[in-house]
């Protein structure tokens, strides 16, 4: 199986998993012209996807899904309160609730999140996705255990973020436990659920209250096992992994 990271930030987020005969695009958080792009860069075509699967009802998450699922006909895989709190148009449109499902040969399966709206992170086989998640839940370290490459949410830097210009309130919206994990807190979790891990990509970082070095320097502190530490970018397409 095969990852791209196509863009990963609070300004959009978008994932790319594929093996030889499926290929999905978990969110899709940028204008569709710009996916189109990175993943142009990347060697990958939209045509080849075969769904576009939805954590939750953000705009850096869902930006693009109507335009690509309407050009390239792709339907797009979501919760049914997240299908409420977006506005897709006219698309197809598949369900999905807190159960495995399949895309092709793919088995996508649902990690309930913790964020100020429903949202989950996705297991398929070795590879997990969670971001937007204020703490690491117990099925998230369920799904943990049982990998090879994950996606974690890296935000920020608690120090950077109490010490920064943002409003008390919405210091207090990030640092809850329906907000977005630290630094510190997305690297504990490695630490302790990890243990099978050997790639780890830290993501959805912010453009504010933290740095690349700060966040690689936090894991470098506190991962003890051996796992590849990368940093996703959030102005660019980050590259490519097998899982």
């Amino acid at each position: 199986m095969e990852v791209c990271v196509i863009a990963s930030g609070s300004n959009g987020n978008c994932c790319l998993v594929e093996n030889k005969n499926t290929s999905v695009l978990i969110d899709a958080g940028l204008s569709g012209k710009e996916i189109e792009h990175r993943m142009n860069k990347l060697g990958k075509s939209l045509e080849n996807i075969n769904g576009i699967v939805l954590t939750h009802a953000h705009s850096d998450h869902y930006r693009g899904v109507g335009i690509l699922s309407r050009k390239y006909n792709i339907p797009a895989y979501m919760t049914k309160i997240v299908h409420q709190n977006t506005n897709l148009g006219k698309i197809q449109i598949k369900y999905f609730n807190n159960t495995p499902f399949k895309i092709g040969n793919l088995k996508i399966e649902p990690v309930t999140t913790s964020h100020d709206i429903p949202s989950c992170g996705f297991r398929i086989g070795k590879f997990g996705i969670f971001t937007d998640t204020g703490i690491a839940t117990k099925e998230m370290e369920t799904a943990m255990k049982r990998l090879k490459a994950a996606v974690i949410e890296s935000n920020h830097d608690i120090d950077m973020l109490m010490n920064g210009s943002y409003p008390a309130f919405l210091k207090k919206r990030i640092i809850s436990d329906n907000g977005h994990l630290s630094n510190t807190q997305a690297s504990t979790f490695i630490n302790n659920f990890g243990k099978t891990l050997n790639t780890a990509l830290l993501g959805h970082l912010s453009g504010n209250n933290n740095t690349p070095q700060i966040a690689k320097q936090t894991f470098e502190t506190l991962v003890k096992q051996k796992i590849e530490c990368n940093i996703l970018s959030r102005d660019k397409e980050s590259g490519s992994w097998k899982v």
